[in-house]
């Protein structure tokens, strides 16, 4: 018996080609820029197509430039997938469990994506509307549920997350070389936060609901992205992943830099947090004579593909803009004390020689201190979102610290400790409120729920205002009639005891 069971648990030790591993993110990404062409129905047959070839091709090219590297095994991969999803459902996915505010504009625009013809114009605000959002993770499921139903997009979604997110985690194990230290390394990210419960009991009087807000500025923890905003985390999560793998000599620039264009439509503000450092490792490669052809070639492909989702994005956006955000710095500095400089600061003066570099600690220090300085849109969400790449990369350097440098432990295990308070609250209000229930309105009228003090911009382009490439030329309008109620019951609201 044993003898029969040593091949198939050889198989399941064995590592898997990382190159294909990070082929098959770009191909999915790059599935949903296609299918973004069909929601849109702007590109003929043929173009169909030639994106397929493309695709295939840059899929092609990512894995073999990715040969020499050594990805996680499948026992490995297997276990990511495992807690990726049991993460993802205490966050809301499938609506098996409470999911939180976010969720109802978002469960709203995927119902409408499901029961509308592609394409669609809303007719609400007088002039037909385009959705115009970072759609990107209800393509594929929504494009399933036409066919299959609202539950199976559920289900869907939860799926294909399930499964981008534990191959990015099963990836970047490969950053460990040994089973306790991608252990330790895997608790770190996924209880990393700020020390959110201290800010809150020091200056607002007391643990509430939701930490994150205590200071009105606000760096998300790892379990807060999984469970409000996975369309941005995973955005943001690839970009740190690419810039890792290629830090740590694993995969090479081109592979991994062709990731970044193509997680756009997933999430904007989370490929603009990834940027610093995809810079940084161009200029690094250029000034050690280390680019090469197929480092410019497989990324620009990349970017060839997400062209039409890129002006997409990038339409009718001058209400959206970018400013200046002012503060007190008194409130800025103690925001930055808690939230990034107890863990960097150690980091600084005690490991001497950080493995990804001191540059990229100085770089992910200075982009986590200059980020609340920028607004885009009406809110926070810049900061909540840019700062997703800087803040996995610094879990990750703090995990690798306390694997390899034991007198940094005492000074980064009690921030880690205070910090997971915020992810255990989290954890807390998915497990003692319903589940999300079903969403029966278009996103118009679930906008004006919990959002209606912020305008629409972010979700909804004028069809005028849309580049004529991409413009709809002869969408379905849908009517402006809503149900009474958007769903049934009550959906709690983190903060709803203090309005």
């Amino acid at each position: 018996m044993i003898a029969l069971m040593s091949p198939a648990v050889s198989v399941l030790r064995r590592p898997l080609p990382g190159g294909w591993l990070l082929a098959g993110i770009a191909g999915w990404l790059g599935v949903g820029q296609l299918l973004l062409w069909r929601f849109l129905d702007v590109m003929p047959l043929w173009a169909y197509a030639l994106g397929s070839v493309l695709l295939a091709g840059l899929c092609v090219l990512i894995a073999r430039a990715g040969r020499g590297f050594a990805g996680p095994p499948p026992i490995t991969l297997l276990t990511c997938i495992a807690v990726s999803l049991f993460l993802l459902l205490l966050g809301g996915e499938g609506r098996f469990f409470y999911a939180n505010l976010d969720w109802q504009v978002r469960l709203a625009a995927m119902r409408d994506m499901v029961v509308n013809p592609w394409p669609f114009v809303y007719t609400a605000r007088g002039a037909p509307d385009v959705l115009r959002a970072p759609i990107g993770m209800f393509l594929a499921p929504a494009l399933l549920a036409k066919t299959l139903g609202g539950r199976a997009g559920d289900v869907a979604l939860l799926a294909q997350n399930a499964l981008m997110l534990g191959t990015v985690l099963a990836l970047g194990s490969t950053l460990f070389d040994t089973r306790r230290a991608r252990l330790v390394a895997l608790a770190v990210v996924i209880g990393f936060s700020g020390l959110d419960a201290l800010g809150r009991i020091l200056f607002r009087g007391g643990l509430s609901d939701h930490l994150e807000n205590w200071a009105y500025l606000q760096y998300s923890s790892t379990i807060t992205l999984a469970f409000w905003v996975p369309q941005h985390a995973l955005s943001g999560w690839i970009g740190a992943l690419a810039y890792l793998l290629w830090r740590s000599g694993k995969a090479p620039l081109g592979a991994v830099l062709a990731l970044l264009p193509l997680t756009a439509l997933w999430s904007p503000l989370g490929l603009m947090g990834a940027m610093p450092f995809a810079a940084l490792a161009g200029v690094r490669s250029l000034l050690r004579r280390e680019l090469r052809p197929r480092d410019i070639g497989i990324p620009a492909l990349a970017t060839l593909l997400a062209v039409p989702s890129l002006l997409y994005l990038g339409a009718a956006n001058d209400g959206v803009g970018a400013r200046l955000m002012t503060f007190v710095p008194l409130q800025w500095g103690l925001f930055e004390l808690l939230e990034v400089l107890v863990y960097v600061v150690p980091l600084a003066l005690i490991v001497r020689q950080p493995r990804f570099g001191r540059d990229t600690l100085a770089l992910l220090g200075l982009c986590l201190l200059a980020i609340p300085f920028v607004q885009v849109g009406w809110s926070i969400d810049f900061m909540m979102r840019a700062s997703i790449s800087a803040l996995a990369i610094l879990a990750v350097m703090v995990a690798d610290a306390l694997i390899h440098v034991p007198r940094s432990r005492p000074w980064l295990i009690v921030p880690l400790l205070i910090g997971a308070v915020t992810g255990f609250q989290e954890v807390r209000r998915a497990i003692v409120h319903p589940a999300a229930p079903q969403v029966r309105c278009t996103v118009v009228k679930a906008w004006q729920q919990t959002f209606a003090y912020f305008p629409m911009g972010s979700y909804l382009a004028p069809l005028d205002a849309m580049p004529r490439a991409i413009r709809p030329t002869n969408p379905t309008r849908v009517s402006a009639a809503e149900p009474a109620r958007c769903w049934d019951g009550h959906w709690y609201h983190p903060d709803e005891f203090l309005r």
